[in-house]
């Protein structure tokens, strides 16, 4: 074999390893040696335009593998959502290019030893970095291959996923050397340097799944204020949900509430605490003045049923030219902008609608153009065919006050789909006061594919690092709870309209991560710039 094509076979076998450990695979085992392979490239390599060529192949094969899905290629029903998937899957794969060439210029100017001493450093600092920002997409952060491995997965109420992916790249790193080591006859199996580094192998894998075992059973525990939830799945094609093969939008709609309010009057006899319905539910914005009649009948069918109901719905608002944002469409019979925004409300009995919640963490381009009042000229013809893709940015979570059937009351956070894949920001909902979490998506928009399955296993973990229960309400699934040692209860099949019932708890305490935050993706972050710092230091030095 030529030397390009055993490159090319490395990097190859380095993105096929990390895309199968991701969900929903059972795979996830395979991270712990997905970044060996490319260290291996990575020591064959100097130059680097090479690097960049190989690692992009590598990060591409990865992507294509566990992203696969984003353009909705299954169905190819609407051009610019393949368009943009397309374009994620080629493009994204550049990002890696900066813990890659990190370590490469750390290699060059401190050492091979040095370079792998900061190679976790390097590779988890980044990704912390590329959860920040409106450009972040955090989907692909290596802890979270390690989702449906509940006893590994117990770190992340001190470490957070990027904890988990530490563990993973320091496993990785130590395995190159020790196979490195031995192959070249450099040590012995059984000389000191050889069995210290097996040792510290043994100690990191383990070490985790160790600490698991006996954190997931501390967590089988009576809460103190237990609560009953239903939970609505009305498998409801996302095309339709906006009108697509109706007469009209109206048509739409009143299909729509006649499942969502047969599925919730079924579950009335159950003395529920509140039902969920998932995002956009109600698919047009009902509490508009103008729409106060749809709103008001909509009341009336809840009020028969006295059950909280907590729905995603779009919310907006007319605004003058001096008030609107980047995003909001100039509608002409009333005059004003107009902000739309993607949004989830607390419906009770017999009150008027008190506080919405605008989703704050959007999508890039599918739902709203990063960085809008920039790059304005972006906005009209990146237009989703369905017209979401220009959604206004909340700016501010929300904890919901819920009263009980009991007498008591509970407080939650309720996000929406996407915002679950960032640690930080759910966190903050639990700062705040939220004592469970509500998750309400709609990922049907992508078919019977993986997207799903991730989104659902990545709820898992945030319920780890809250030590919170979760509520899951997808349109489409997948839907149920999650109790605070991340294990999923009343699941639902994907594309099947049904209805759940679950029992979930109500909890006060917080756990490290929420108390102190990202400790260790900062760290990593500030490590990252100090082994940068030193081989800029030494690149003057020397030249």
């Amino acid at each position: 074999m030529s030397s390009g094509r055993f490159n090319a076979f490395l990097a190859i076998s380095s993105g096929l390893l990390l895309g199968l450990s991701f969900p929903p695979t059972p795979l996830y085992s395979l991270a712990h040696i997905g970044l060996l392979p490319l260290l291996f490239l990575l020591d064959r390599l100097s130059r680097y335009g090479e690097i960049a060529r190989f690692s992009y192949l590598a990060m591409f094969v990865f992507h294509l593998i566990t992203l696969y899905w984003v353009g909705g290629f299954t169905h190819m029903r609407d051009g610019y959502l393949v368009v943009s998937g397309a374009s994620l899957l080629l493009a994204h794969p550049m990002f890696y290019w900066i813990p890659i060439l990190s370590f490469v210029f750390v290699r060059k100017q401190l050492g091979e030893t040095a370079a792998l001493v900061s190679f976790p450093f390097l590779w988890v600092g980044f990704e912390y970095f590329h959860a920040l920002g409106e450009f972040s997409f955090p989907w692909l952060t290596l802890g979270n291959s390690q989702a449906y491995d509940l006893n590994r997965i117990q770190i992340a109420e001190y470490a957070s996923v990027f904890g988990i992916s530490f563990f993973i790249v320091a496993f990785n790193t130590l395995g190159f050397v020790f196979i490195k080591k031995i192959a070249f006859n450099v040590w012995k199996f059984s000389s000191r340097p050889g069995i210290a580094v097996f040792s510290a192998l043994l100690i990191v894998y383990g070490g985790p799944i160790v600490f698991g075992i006996s954190a997931s059973d501390s967590y089988n525990l009576h809460e103190e204020r237990t609560m009953k939830v239903g939970i609505v799945q009305p498998n409801i094609d996302p095309y339709e949900k906006w009108g697509e093969g109706f007469h009209s939008k109206w048509d739409s709609y009143l299909r729509q509430m006649d499942i969502l309010i047969d599925q919730t009057k079924r579950m009335s006899s159950e003395s529920l605490d509140v039902i969920v319905w998932p995002e956009t539910a109600i698919p047009f914005y009902i509490l508009l003045p103008q729409n106060r009649q749809y709103l008001g009948q909509l009341r009336q069918e809840l009020d028969s049923i006295g059950t909280p109901v907590f729905a995603g719905l779009p919310d907006g608002s007319y605004r003058d030219s001096t008030s609107a944002s980047p995003t909001a469409q100039w509608i002409e019979g009333a005059g004003a902008f107009f902000e739309g925004f993607n949004s989830a409300t607390l419906l009770l009995p017999a009150q008027d609608v008190d506080t919405v919640y605008h989703k704050v963490v959007l999508v890039p381009f599918a739902e709203r153009i990063p960085h809008a009042e920039r790059l304005t000229f972006l906005i009209e013809p990146l237009k989703w065919s369905v017209g979401i893709s220009s959604w206004g940015k909340g700016d501010h979570q929300v904890v919901f006050e819920l009263p009980l059937r009991s007498g008591e009351a509970a407080s939650f956070g309720g996000m929406i789909c996407y915002e679950l894949v960032f640690p930080s920001y759910v966190r903050t909902f639990v700062e705040q006061g939220a004592e469970f979490l509500v998750i309400i998506s709609n990922d049907s928009w992508w078919g019977h594919t993986s997207g799903a399955y991730q989104l659902a296993a990545y709820s898992v973990i945030r319920a780890v690092e809250t030590r919170r229960w979760i509520v899951r309400c997808a349109n489409g699934g997948i839907s149920g709870v999650i109790d605070p040692a991340g294990r999923f209860y009343n699941k639902t099949e994907f594309l099947e309209a049904t209805s759940v019932i679950g029992t979930i708890g109500a909890r006060t305490e917080r756990s490290f991560y929420v108390r102190h935050g990202d400790l260790v993706g900062k760290g990593c972050l500030t490590a990252f710039f100090v082994f940068m710092a030193a081989a800029f230091v030494r690149r003057l030095g020397t030249s």
